[in-house]
């Protein structure tokens, strides 16, 4: 009996490479945070200029944050913010190295309700 050979994704054959696979778990939270705020921001049918309204800021400034990888040079205290208004709270959090596996799973589901 011939069994299958799994066939591996694109993604899969770039997880090989090492060096794509440091860039991709290190942009990988501010990804999924990118996407909570989207997503928040969809749930309340507001678009940037809404957003910028609210934090009496301009909408390029929101697009900015929010396209691409955008929050990576954000502030803590801006990222706050957006998710304040937006009726989110946002907690910056530290976990040690070791126990990051452990936790993302709870975190991710807590985030999630």
């Amino acid at each position: 009996m011939k069994t299958k050979e799994k066939v591996k994704t694109i993604a899969d054959r770039e997880m090989e490479d090492s060096e794509f696979r440091r860039l991709f778990e290190q942009t990988w939270p501010l990804f999924q945070l990118e996407v909570q705020l989207l997503n928040a921001l969809e749930q309340r049918h507001w678009t940037y200029a809404d957003l910028a309204k609210v934090l009496h800021t301009q909408k390029s400034a929101i697009s900015r944050d929010l396209k691409g990888g955008g929050l990576r040079s954000a502030s803590i205290a801006r990222i706050s913010k957006m998710a304040e208004a937006l009726g989110l709270k946002f907690f910056p959090l530290c976990i040690p190295k070791k126990k990051a596996k452990e936790f993302a799973p709870v975190i991710k589901k807590l985030a999630v309700a």
